[in-house]
């Protein structure tokens, strides 16, 4: 499967993020799932081309072959790239002429987003949000504090649904929504909970 066709199966842009391609993978890989659609043949061929599609995108992002087993389409072999191998800077080195250091914004934009995705790994969500609030204080023109921010936002207001907090939950999912309006693939997740959370109050 090419990425293009992988971008389509998942109902995204071929620009979309790498953060929007698990967003879509989860949300279709859980409408699709076989257990959920007993008996479908036509359920489980979509569940099996998200899955595909998924594992392509997932290669590219880390530069592995990917796992899964089907036939891809024929094509022209590409050219290998090539890698231009850097040995490591010695810390005694001055930085390179024409190279500006990290501003401490940038140093503190990086570490920040670093330890807000170990968080979210880790399902502390209240902390990452705070971390990103804050941080989104400081750099209000970041645009990838501002992603962060929706997706733990988004977060959130699904375990606080999960675990029947249903006023909480309604407010981080509308907090998600405002934060990130043009994010089309968290938009179309956080409706899918709005659509849940409708159906249990």
């Amino acid at each position: 499967m090419q990425p293009a066709d992988c971008y389509r199966v998942l109902g995204l842009a071929r620009n979309a993020s790498w953060e929007d391609v698990k967003i879509a993978y989860r949300r279709l890989a859980r409408k699709y799932h076989p257990d959920v659609n007993q008996g479908d043949p036509h359920a489980t061929e979509k569940f099996r081309l998200v899955q595909e599609a998924y594992q392509v995108l997932r290669a590219l992002q880390t530069g592995q072959t990917p796992t899964n087993h089907s036939r891809p389409a024929p094509s022209a072999p590409r050219p290998t790239p090539k890698v231009e191998v850097r040995p490591p800077a010695k810390p005694s080195t001055p930085p390179e002429r024409g190279k500006a250091p990290p501003s401490p914004e940038e140093r503190l934009l990086q570490d920040t987003l670093q330890r807000v995705q170990i968080l979210l790994r880790q399902k502390k969500y209240p902390v990452a949000i705070a971390m990103l609030e804050g941080l989104k204080q400081r750099l209000p023109e970041q645009g990838e504090v501002t992603k962060w921010l929706a997706v733990a936002y988004q977060r959130q207001g699904n375990e606080l649904l999960q675990m029947g907090k249903y006023r909480e939950a309604e407010a981080y999912l509308r907090k998600a929504l405002h934060t990130a309006p043009h994010n089309r693939a968290l938009c179309f997740e956080v409706q899918h909970d709005l659509d849940r959370l409708a159906h249990l109050q």
